[in-house]
């Protein structure tokens, strides 16, 4: 009965704040249009977009209401859209917050840099509301001046320190006010996933493969101690344990620490899915621990209040320094002086330490001798009084001042007795590169030196150095110091004391095709092969690594002579064909997921690092087809094990033995004279094959293709073609079915034959020209008009009136045969008749005519007496 330990999850106030008003929206029946995702989640798009969810701009409504996602938009967009649609703002309130922010500091004077994605929608919004701030998630080079440092409110928040670390030691130069605007849940979740990675079996990160912030979660977890999964929702869940004996084994044990938050863009609903198969399924039991309690009450008390950084007016430290310095230097602790304090408070900007003075102190990230990370409250330092504020009550105190002189005694004994000291990378410089020593005392490293690559970008990650030069001129004493000294120092070392078998430590440094290149010891690089990635065979150095992912390598290969070393990963699991065959056996049905898909078969993984092929033969049960037509991969089949060889590493399957043999049903299914639909698989010369369903096929000859001729098969079907058909036969033994396409149709010709005799008249299109005559189409069915019917040649598309002088059946057709020479010559006889009365009729009518003109009188027209 594990136990369950559930920490933050569900939305994010703004992200449920966005998903709930459109919900409402839809529900009342409103048009509404987005410009993109409400959520990064697949689930709860896909519902609202059941719901009637706009996303694409091109479908569009009267009376359309457009909703801002909770990233916001930048004000020159939200002017645009406004001219189209009513808008209803679903920003969230935090990021807008940002962006007030943003804008009042940069009214102020200084200039914005935002930690953040360039892409991101929030980042893309602030860039709209302060144009000329820089957003950036690398440390960059700026000018002299006041800036401030803001982030993206989904950033990491060990990341944004890590950065504004960086800016300040490549900037000295600059005046930097820091303003952490990373959100309460998303510090919140990601303390909860470190402390979960260490205190878990495993843990269990829901939310969508798209959402950075569920991701970094994930990685967070799994930073600890590398058992964490990310899964979307309760189906993937099922999906892994089904094929990951380790995860099930987890999750069954008794005493399993099972720890599950969610991104904050996951539903609840999804959250509670898992949660209650797990609890059914495995009898697990719910906790809440005191520790993690305590962990988000401290997270929330360290979080920015937005509000109070709006009504923040910026301090002139300058001036109030400057006049009460004098007055100071009277004072018992004055300025210049170096005095013990203790450390009363560690901040994102350095610490707060109580040296004696009414006032409180302050040393600045840039005034300090360690890394913020290494103080601790109570901890006492030496400082150096470098200012005062008397009305404020605050001096500015400097750590590094007193560490001088002791940094440069270590210096100098490391470059004496050939040890190592640490320091940073500042920038390049000519001739090589400027470093900064125990954050005290500067360097120089030749580019010879440096083992770093020609547009190589530089490091910025604390790092040893070897000293191979130390020269004091009075006041002025010259440091130079040397990577590649030390590298090969550190590689003599390593090929003297490693060997094969060993298990190493190193960060993943890229990745390709053929496997991943990590870095051992930060100094010499090892190779490992994908087919040292996995026991299953499939799986690459893509699938599982990434680059700068820290994991443990076994040494297979070791060569001290060409310096090289390959790498094992699959070394370091157990070999799970060693009790394949307590787990599995022959006339066993299993389930697969689809590796590979070869000309001879696929591969399938039926268990973590077991793969077995079914070959060609055992997925068809008729005649072999395309295996593709079958399956993809990545697909889950039923298989049945037919072969197991230990010694080999080999597995036969089936695939067709779960199916079943389809001829079995085939007489029940498709019985002779029914109509079916199927596909053209294949055009042959004297008919085509169609399938009726996977592994039945049927054959359709020529002649049952279409009630007309058939000249070229390809002019009337073509492969790919659906047709219907009749079943005019089933050899079930054989395997063979004769099918007729022209069968599944009415009969052109008794329709014809029904509704004309010999002697009518039809008008008939020429479509071929044969020895003695011609063949015309008419009414669906072909004629034959011979030469010998016909007074002119005729051409191809002529049309043609003409007479029935045949009209026979033979078999399913008739014989027909037309004349157009019968129906000219009855037209000519016609119209011949017709003159003949009509000259008669003139004659009679020129008689009476003459009589008339001899029955009148003179010219005045009055009739003889």
């Amino acid at each position: 009965m594990p136990n369950v330990i559930i920490g933050p999850v569900g939305f994010c106030f703004g992200v449920e704040r966005a998903v709930e008003k459109v919900k409402e929206l839809l529900r009342e029946g409103k048009n509404v249009l987005t410009d993109g995702e409400i959520v990064h989640n697949k689930n709860v798009m896909n519902h609202l977009k059941e719901l009637g969810l706009k996303v694409e701009e091109d479908v569009v409504f009267d009376n359309t209401i457009f909703v801002v996602r909770a990233h916001g938009l930048p004000p020159k967009v939200l002017s645009e859209i406004s001219k189209k649609y009513q808008i209803i703002d679903l920003t969230c309130p935090i990021v807008l917050n940002v962006f007030k922010l943003a804008k009042k500091l940069r009214a102020n004077g200084f200039k914005i840099i935002a930690y953040g994605n360039t892409l991101h929608a929030e980042m893309i919004a602030l860039k709209g509301h302060v144009e000329d701030a820089i957003i950036t998630k690398m440390s960059v080079r700026v000018e002299p001046g006041r800036w401030a440092i803001i982030s993206q409110t989904t950033s990491s928040k060990d990341s944004y320190e890590q950065f504004v670390k960086s800016m300040k030691t490549l900037n000295p130069d600059a005046e930097f006010s820091i303003y952490n605007t990373i959100c309460n849940v998303t510090i919140e979740r990601e303390d909860v996933a470190k402390k979960f990675g260490e205190m878990c079996d495993l843990t269990i990160v829901i939310g969508g493969k798209n959402s950075s912030n569920t991701k970094k979660l994930y990685e967070l977890a799994l930073e600890k101690r590398g058992n964490a999964i990310h899964v979307e929702d309760i189906e993937e869940l099922k999906s892994l344990i089904s094929v990951d004996s380790k995860l099930s084994e987890i999750l069954s044990n008794a005493d399993s620490k099972i720890g599950i938050l969610s991104g904050t863009s996951t539903s609840n609903n999804d959250v509670n899915n898992i949660v209650k198969y797990i609890l059914e399924k495995y009898g697990g039991r719910e906790l809440f621990m005191a520790e993690l309690e305590k962990l988000n009450d401290t997270v929330k008390e360290e979080q920015v209040n937005f509000e109070q950084l709006e009504n923040q007016s910026e301090p002139s430290f300058e001036e109030l320094l400057n006049e009460s310095e004098k007055a100071m230097e009277q004072n018992r602790v004055g300025k210049g002086r170096i005095v013990e304090g203790i450390v009363t408070e560690v901040t994102p900007t350095g610490l707060t330490v109580d040296f004696g003075w009414k006032g409180t102190g302050v040393v600045p990230l840039e005034e300090l001798y360690k890394e913020l990370s290494e103080y601790k409250v109570g901890q006492k330092i030496l400082v150096r009084i470098e200012k005062f504020n008397e009305e404020e009550g605050t001096a500015i105190l400097s750590e590094k001042k007193p560490m001088q002189r002791k940094v440069m005694e270590d210096i100098l004994n490391a470059f004496r007795e050939g040890k190592t000291v640490t320091g940073r990378i500042l920038e390049r410089i000519k001739g090589g590169y400027r470093v900064l020593i125990e954050n005290v005392v500067e360097a120089f490293l030749p580019g010879s030196e440096s083992n770093i690559k020609e547009g190589e970008e530089l490091p910025r990650e604390k790092m040893h150095f070897a000293v191979i030069n130390f020269e004091q001129r009075g006041r002025k004493t010259n440091v130079v110091v040397s990577r590649k000294r030390l590298f090969q120092k550190l590689i003599e070392e390593f090929f003297q004391t490693k060997k094969q078998g060993d298990v190493v430590e190193g960060i993943v440094e890229t990745i390709d095709e053929r496997g991943a290149f990590v870095k051992i010891g930060g100094v010499l690089t090892g190779f490992l092969p994908n087919s040292e990635v996995s026991h299953n065979s499939s799986t690459k150095a893509s699938d599982v690594l990434t680059a700068g992912k820290v994991m443990k390598f076994q040494i297979k290969e070791i060569n001290p002579e060409k310096r090289r070393i390959t790498l094992s990963l699959k070394a370091l699991t157990p070999d799970p064909w060693e009790n394949v065959t307590k787990k599995f056996q022959v006339g066993q049905q299993v389930s697969g997921i689809v590796t590979s898909i070869k000309p001879f078969g696929f591969f399938a993984k039926i268990d973590d690092g077991i793969e077995g092929l079914v070959p060609i033969s055992e997925i068809f049960w008729g005649k072999p087809g395309k295996i593709t037509d079958v399956v993809a991969v990545g697909d889950a089949v039923k298989l049945q094990i037919l072969e197991i060889v230990p010694e080999k590493r080999r597995i036969v399957l089936s695939y067709k033995s779960v199916e079943g043999n389809p001829w079995d049903k085939v007489e029940q299914k498709y019985p002779e004279g029914s109509i079916a639909t199927g596909k053209v698989i294949k055009v042959l010369p004297n008919g085509v094959i169609v399938e009726l369903e996977p592994n039945i096929t049927g054959f359709c000859n020529i002649s049952e293709i279409c009630w007309n001729f058939v000249d070229k098969i390809e002019d009337v079907i073509k492969e790919g073609d659906i047709v219907k058909f009749q079943i005019l036969s089933i050899d079930k033994d054989n395997k063979k079915i004769r099918v007729s396409i022209r069968k599944a149709k009415e009969n052109p010709w008794e329709k014809f034959a029904k509704s004309h005799k010999e002697g009518d008249t039809v008008t008939a299109k020429i479509i071929k020209a044969v020895d003695k005559g011609y063949i015309g189409l008419c009414e669906g069915v072909e004629v034959y008009i011979p030469k010998t019917q016909v007074y002119d040649n005729l051409n191809i598309d002529d049309e043609i009136t003409g007479k029935i002088i045949k009209l026979e059946p033979q078999k399913d057709i008739y014989k027909i045969i037309v004349s157009p020479k019968a129906y000219e010559d009855e037209n000519a006889l016609k119209s011949a008749k017709s003159t003949e009365e009509t000259n008669i009729a003139k004659v009679t009518m020129e008689g009476k005519l003459e009589d008339a003109v001899e029955s009148k009188g003179p010219e005045t027209g009055t009739a003889k007496d």
